[in-house]
């Protein structure tokens, strides 16, 4: 069982049947462009075929203060099985959370410039754990392979009332990754 933490960038992998310490661990840390000391906070992940595609939170900190080390998906290939397994590095993105405001903002979803209230859900000060914050929770594919679905945390929506979840598309998902972190404006 590969396991992923929300404090480090390294992904373990333990034995399902006897408890105890990792068997192996693999720290991706260095492969990620990240600045400082702060982590990337990976909150979920889901496996496409061998390929593992890990997110972080994309928030700020809980005192509302911006942390771009977040802002990471990262793909891993998986190799071997049981004990023997392995996995590989196969790139990171690190620009979604700004697709996402300016597809948000540029009425990309066909219901109003800003109605997601994206850009305000991310702005500095605004903690994630508020109904208009922004943290990502969850992730999973389509049927197709290459469609995720990005589950939030926050914000909730409509920005009138905060009481629905929200849930976005990214229909291209499996082309953003690459070695330097990839190119604005590219998710779609």
């Amino acid at each position: 069982m590969l396991v992923a933490d929300d404090e480090d960038q390294t992904i373990r992998l333990y034995d399902r049947n006897d408890s105890g310490l990792p068997l192996k661990s693999f720290d991706f840390t260095s492969s990620l462009g990240l600045s400082g000391s702060s982590e990337v906070d990976i909150e979920a992940s889901t496996r496409v075929g061998n390929t593992i595609y890990w997110m972080g939170s994309h928030s700020n900190n809980s005192s509302g203060n911006d942390r771009p080390n977040r802002e990471r998906i990262f793909a891993t290939q998986v190799s071997g099985t049981g004990a023997t397994a392995s996995l590989s590095f196969n790139g990171y993105y690190s620009l979604l959370e700004d697709d996402m405001i300016a597809w948000d903002n540029a009425n990309g979803h066909g219901l109003g410039a800003g109605f997601l209230g994206l850009a305000s859900s991310a702005a500095a000060g605004v903690a994630p754990e508020q109904t208009n914050g922004f943290n990502i929770e969850g992730l999973t594919f389509a049927p197709n392979g290459t469609t995720a679905y990005v589950a939030f945390r926050a914000p909730n929506e409509p920005t009138t009332s905060r009481d629905k979840a929200l849930i976005v598309p990214v229909t291209n998902f499996t082309s953003l990754l690459s070695a330097s972190g990839g190119t604005a404006g590219s998710a779609t």
